[in-house]
């Protein structure tokens, strides 16, 4: 074994001192040249000997001192081993949240590191080896740490969790955490307020922030999240909204605005009390949310809807000339309509006035209650005896009797200012009436006495019915025909009275002799007398807007046994 070992050496150095002899050696130079000096030949060969036990020595020592070093770089070797299974088993515990590309790339770099550092059992034997080992742990330290600081970097902590931001069950887009959820909410609300001027939104689609681990987070602009929002989430803004029996009818910005419009209409029929005052209709006003495009209601333009209905509206300014019967006739009207549609309205019209022509149907009718006393007429009451003296078509007064007074307190219901019903609570007679007693004749009477059938006076437009009228009660009703028409006899009678009597200006009143009169108001001209008997149908005058009038018209009463009827009652 020594003598092998030597052999080596000798080999070794041998190489190692042609090598030596090369580099001074000329081209031209030969060592096996026969002419080579042997003398020098075995100084060189002695020297070159010594010299290769030197370098055999240095070897040796190379050699021990690379063993030693190769047991630390084992040991180096099995520790670092030990860290890149951590480094793996933390790239695994991430593996799900991380591209696949990013993946293959780390392991790609430990496999390097791996070989480098495994690689160096093959260049142990260099004579620089400790220098090569020495850059190579420098370079895995290196590449280690930038490893570890991008992993740092890239990755949010494990102890944290990212949000993922669901729309309508769909994710698009990400947060880091809640903070930033809360600066994306409140550049929505920012971006809402400065468009739609309002703070108070919903989105029509449900946000959700959905807790994800870290390892799912894809970075998402703040700006394009918070269009995706605004576009896919469909904003609705808080509106006010009125309800009509649970039906929603205007949309109002301003939350004040519906109460204001409901104060002003009860103002504009009761005054001072318009705090008494009720709705018939359930009324509410309600927040809700809708789109930003929807078209809101203006003061105007609800009050006038509330006031009339889905009927149209027009305003007519008054003329020279005109008259409320006119007004009703031309425009297919009644007066009481008009009455309704402009409160506090009275019959005294002037030119230049405005109203509104419309047949009113409120979308909210606004009611009052009010308990008044007042005395009042207690009606007679009225005894027939029958007689076969008589005519059935006559009558005869034997007691005409008395009226009562009596002191009446009852509660009204007024109606968009109008009476709409009376209860009476009590009544306390004052004086009491005494009855009327009239004979009844039973013998068939002559063509011309009454058949107890009423025909029209005349042929005209129905602008005022039998009943209250405002204030004022109107004992029957009125017909608008041109000045000058001819008026007619109801049925059958005695002329009882012509002449002028007060608001009726010029007056007929028929007497039926059955216990029924007639009469025929605001006439032009009379064509009978008192006392004249006339038949059903007789021409007795001419139409006109004598007295309380402001119009040409015919006031047509019935009143039976002295008490006005309503004549609709009783007219073919």
């Amino acid at each position: 074994m020594a003598g092998h070992s030597k052999k080596s050496s000798h080999s070794a150095t041998a190489i190692i001192t042609r090598e030596e002899k090369a580099r001074f050696v000329p081209k031209s130079s030969n060592v096996h040249n026969k002419s080579f000096d042997k003398k020098e030949t075995k100084k060189l060969s002695k020297t070159s000997m010594r010299q290769g036990e030197k370098k055999t020595g240095e070897v040796e020592k190379a050699k021990k001192s690379c063993g030693s070093d190769l047991k630390k770089d084992k040991v180096n070797l099995h520790r670092l081993s030990k860290w890149v299974k951590f480094e793996k088993s933390i790239l695994r515990s991430f593996q799900s949240g991380f591209k696949k590309k990013l993946l293959v790339a780390k392991e790609n770099v430990i496999s390097e590191v791996y070989r480098i550092l495994f690689g160096l059992r093959y260049i142990k034997n260099a004579p620089n080896f400790p220098e090569i080992l020495l850059k190579t742990k420098i370079f895995g330290t290196m590449i280690l740490m930038i490893l570890t600081l991008f992993l740092i970097t890239r990755m949010p902590p494990a102890y944290k969790k990212a949000y993922a931001v669901v729309l309508n069950n769909q994710v698009v887009g990400y947060v880091k955490d809640k903070s930033e959820a809360q600066n994306l909410l409140d550049r929505i609300a920012k971006e809402v307020q400065q468009k739609h001027k309002t703070n108070s939104f919903i989105l029509q689609n449900q946000l959700q922030l959905k807790a994800i681990e870290p390892g799912e987070y894809r970075e998402t602009s703040i700006d394009i999240l918070k269009n995706a929002i605004l576009e896919k989430g469909k904003v609705l803004v808080k509106r006010y909204a009125l309800f009509v029996d649970s039906k929603p009818y205007f949309v109002f910005e301003d939350s004040s605005l519906p109460g204001r419009i409901l104060e002003r209409l009860k103002s504009l029929y009761y005054g001072s009390k318009a705090g008494q005052a009720k709705f018939k209709e359930k009324v509410e006003i309600k927040p809700v949310y809708v789109s930003p495009d929807m078209k809101v209601a203006d003061e105007e333009s609800a009050f006038t809807r509330i006031m009339f209905g889905k009927d149209q509206v027009m305003e007519y300014t008054i003329k020279e000339g005109d008259t409320l019967w006119e007004l009703a006739r031309k425009y297919n009207l009644s007066v009481d309509d008009i009455f309704a549609s402009n409160p506090g309205l009275s019959e005294k019209i002037m030119p230049g006035q405005k109203i509104r022509l419309t047949k009113a149907t409120p979308l909210i009718n606004v009611m009052l209650e009010k308990e008044i006393e007042y005395e009042d007429v207690l009606p007679k009451e009225v005894k027939i005896v029958k007689s076969d003296r008589y005519y059935t078509t006559q009558s005869i007064v034997k007691q005409e009797g008395r009226d009562g007074r009596a002191k009446i307190r009852a509660r009204i219901v007024y109606m968009n200012g109008l009476e709409y019903d009376r209860e009476i609570l009590s009544q306390q007679i004052i004086q009491k009436p005494v009855e009327r007693i009239v004979v009844q004749g039973t013998k068939k009477p002559p063509a011309y006495f009454a058949t107890g059938r009423f025909s029209y006076p005349v042929w005209g437009t129905l602008t005022s019915r039998f009943g209250y009228r405002g204030r004022e009660f109107h004992n029957g009703i009125d017909l608008a025909v041109p000045w000058g028409s001819n008026v007619y006899a109801a049925d059958g009678g005695v002329v009882e009275f012509a002449g002028w009597s007060g608001s009726y200006g010029k007056l007929i009143v028929i007497n039926h002799q059955n216990g029924y009169q007639t009469y025929y108001g605001h006439l032009s001209s009379i064509l009978v007398a008192p006392g004249q008997k006339v038949a059903k149908g007789q021409l007795i005058a001419k139409s006109g807007s004598t007295g309380r009038s402001t119009g040409p018209h015919l006031h047509f009463e019935v009143r039976k046994y002295g008490v006005p009827q309503n004549p609709l009652r009783y007219l073919q």
